[in-house]
């Protein structure tokens, strides 16, 4: 059996590559920043229209709930921006690895199929002259 090509990986083709980072950040990033500056200007305008005359003891109750839940929504934030950088990172890399993974076990296959078919190869050629001596012992080849 004939050991299996190695092939390199191909270089990342540059105009698909700029296409993605073209339809990524208008897909992605510009209607984020609208929504963002939409829900800003809302909450701008909610506070301009709305006059609250409240005590001091309230205000400062609502900073305490307010407060930690945007530590914790600001940790998840970082939490998934780490994700994000994470897995981009990875895929960057994973290609490469994959393809040694795949090349390493397509090896193995090879060097398993050869050693299955070396093992069995004297039990064939057993057979193959026990086949021979009985046919030449019943009156040989017609």
């Amino acid at each position: 059996m004939e050991k299996p090509p190695s092939r390199p990986l191909p270089p990342p083709n540059p105009i698909t590559t700029q296409k993605h980072r073209r339809e990524s950040l208008l897909q992605i990033t510009l209607p984020f920043l609208g929504a963002l500056a939409i829900l800003i200007g809302l909450a701008f305008l909610l506070g301009k229209a709305t006059t609250f005359n409240t005590a001091q003891g309230a205000q400062i109750a609502l900073i305490g709930l307010i407060l930690p839940t945007m530590l914790f929504g600001l940790l998840f934030f970082l939490i998934t921006i780490a994700l994000l950088v994470g897995v981009t990172k990875l895929l960057g890399i994973l290609p490469t690895y994959t393809r040694s993974v795949q090349d390493f076990f397509t090896l193995v296959a090879y060097q398993t199929r050869r050693v299955a078919d070396g093992s069995v190869e004297p039990i064939l050629r057993l057979q193959e002259w026990a086949a021979i001596w009985q046919r030449l012992r019943r009156g040989g080849f017609h």
